[in-house]
């Protein structure tokens, strides 16, 4: 077992050299058969590999050729990898399942195959159980090898080596110096070819991308083409959108509305001044859904206007939009309505070239409209609450007589029609506080003996939801003044006083002072009408609170009321917390 070097001539060459020497012998008969054995795999191997462009199919013949010319069981290829340290079982023949393509082996000094790779020379083993050189891989005995032989396949032009062809007996074997030689001659034909491969894959390879690269540019010129060709035609619709617009200038700048023409890009070509006004600042309209336009309107109900459903977008359809109600919005200008009607313009081609976009001013009449609704509602709303209060103080006013009931639902009465005029007056916007009070006490703000009220305070506007039940309220403590209180003497007098909360301001703070009146028994132990008015308005409508003092000097009462209350806290109308109060009573309700 050793390395071994060159071989000698061959026995036939030494006859050929030396004629009339005696016959061959059975030996030399043999290693003719084997050399031309060799010889021939030489030969078809050489024609597989000038002719085959498939490596892994040379790999796989060259290991079956060797195998049959050196009559060995087993033979391979192990192909070193990028990293220099790891050979791979790449092709094979006679092997097991799991090893050609599956083995990787690492390069060391230990192994026969990083021998080979080190030094380059061939590597044999006769019977590798008593080999003491080397250590081999698991596979090696699970396929039964006791022989090898292996030699490098060189690399081209300073290439590390492609790997090593080796060759594997089941049997102990004695690899002749002409079988080392034949593996020799054999690996340099086959790492002829793999240099012929790979010169021939890095051609397809360069090959390839340089079809990529042609393709890539005939795909961008192609893409170029058809931009130019598209921007071609949209200057051509443009052209003729524009020609269109030039014979259209003259009507749109006379019509009595706004009126403009749009492209098919949603360019505005053309406007009267009437539109410019209507549109500020409004030079293209996009269609994209995603970016919305330069244009934001509303529909009707709150909805935005999505770009897509534009007249102007809906003519440029082929679609006649008319009469379509949008709250524009834009910015600092705040909200206008304008009715937009979107009519498509044909082209001389008779497709669509342009849409002529018309725009009315409709704020006005829309906004009339909406008062218009809202007053008949409000209206309809506080007549119900009219009614409601008078079933009220119907059902639940008592007197000693007929002449007394009528005087006290007259009065109540009196009192909700003074606070409606007073609404009505302002429109429903409100009620003047001191106006409220002043009707109320007219006949003791003025006359020969002087005043015996006095009314004190800043102007206050009193909302439309608190003037009917606060009106109602002061009715019902003037009335009890009259028949019980300051006013019923001579000597009486009501003082009337009140401010806004200049913390929040809005809340009011009314304060009824009465003096000089009949002395006062304290605390009154029944409740009647009056003070369940008073509960039921200014507590349960208003939310509100209400203080009552009942001094020797007179009545002080003092009031509470949230002004940003312009709908009661009861739920359901103005009324419905007042009944509530008054229903839920005990007893008889006074009249006073």
């Amino acid at each position: 077992m050793s390395l071994r070097g060159e071989t000698p001539s061959c026995p036939a060459t030494f006859r050929a050299e030396h004629p009339g020497k005696v016959a061959l012998t059975g030996r030399e008969a043999h290693e003719n058969q084997e050399l031309l054995r060799q010889q021939t795999a030489l030969a078809r191997f050489g024609e597989l590999a000038l002719k085959s462009n498939d490596l892994d199919e040379i790999l796989a013949e060259a290991c079956r050729l060797v195998g049959e010319a050196l009559g060995t069981d087993l033979a391979k290829v192990v192909e070193l990898q990028k990293d220099g340290q790891t050979l791979w079982v790449r092709a094979g023949v006679g092997w097991k399942p799991g090893v050609v393509g599956h083995v990787l082996l690492e390069v060391e000094d230990h192994i026969s195959e990083g021998h080979a790779l080190k030094t380059g020379e061939a590597v044999i083993s006769a019977n590798i159980d008593e080999e003491d050189r080397f250590e081999y891989a698991p596979f090696l005995k699970e396929n039964g090898v006791k022989a090898m032989a292996n030699v490098l396949i060189i690399g081209a032009d300073d290439q590390p080596p492609f790997g090593i062809l080796q060759v594997d007996s089941r049997e102990p074997r004695q690899f002749a110096d002409r079988d080392i030689t034949f593996l020799r001659g054999y690996a340099n034909l086959l790492a002829a070819a793999v240099a012929r491969l790979r010169v021939f894959d890095e051609m397809r390879g360069n090959n390839q991308e340089l079809e990529r690269r042609v393709a890539e540019r005939t795909r961008e010129l192609t893409a170029a083409n058809r931009k130019l060709r598209d921007e071609a035609e949209e200057r051509e619709r443009a052209e003729e959108a524009l020609r269109q617009a030039q014979k259209m200038e003259a009507l749109v700048k006379h019509l009595p509305m706004g009126a403009g023409l749009v492209d098919l890009s949603g360019r505005i070509v053309a406007a009267n001044a009437e539109f410019r006004r209507l549109l500020p600042n409004l030079t293209v309209l996009s269609f994209d859904d995603g970016m919305g336009g330069e244009w934001i309107a509303h529909h009707p109900d709150g909805r935005r206007v999505q770009p897509r459903d534009y007249p102007a977008a809906r003519a440029l359809r082929g679609e006649v939009a008319l009469s379509c109600d949008f709250l524009r919005r834009d910015g600092a200008l705040g909200g206008r309505w304008c009715r937009v009607s979107g009519i498509p313009v044909q082209g001389e081609d008779g497709g669509i070239a342009a849409a002529l976009v018309v725009v009315v001013d409709v704020d006005e009449e829309k906004r009339s409209t909406e008062r218009q609704l809202l007053l008949t509602r409000e209206l309809d709303h506080r007549a119900k609450n009219v009614l409601a209060v008078v079933q009220a103080a119907l059902r639940l006013t008592r007197a000693e007589d007929v002449p007394s009931f009528v005087r006290a639902i007259e009065g109540r009465v009196s009192a909700l029609a003074r606070a409606q005029t007073l609404l009505a007056k302002d429109r429903w916007a409100g009620a003047d506080l001191h106006a409220l009070l002043r009707g109320e006490l007219a006949a003791f703000l003025g006359g020969g003996s002087g005043p015996r009220a006095e009314l004190k305070g800043p102007p206050v506007a009193v909302p439309p939801g608190a003037a009917q039940p606060l009106s109602m309220a002061i009715h019902e403590l003037a009335t009890n003044a009259v028949k019980y209180g300051a006013l019923s003497a001579p000597t009486g007098r009501l003082s009337i006083t009140w401010e806004v909360d200049g913390e929040t301001g809005d809340v009011l703070m009314l304060r009824w002072a009465e003096t000089g009146g009949p002395p006062l028994g304290g605390t009154p132990a029944k409740r009647g009408f009056g003070s369940r008015v008073l509960d039921g308005t200014l507590r349960g409508q208003l939310g509100g609170a209400v203080f009552m003092e009942w001094g020797r000097a007179g009545l002080v009462c003092k009031i509470e009321v949230p002004l940003n209350h312009l709908e009661p806290v009861g739920g359901d109308g103005d009324a419905g917390a007042l009944v509530g109060g008054l229903d839920a009573r005990s007893g008889g309700v006074e009249a006073g």
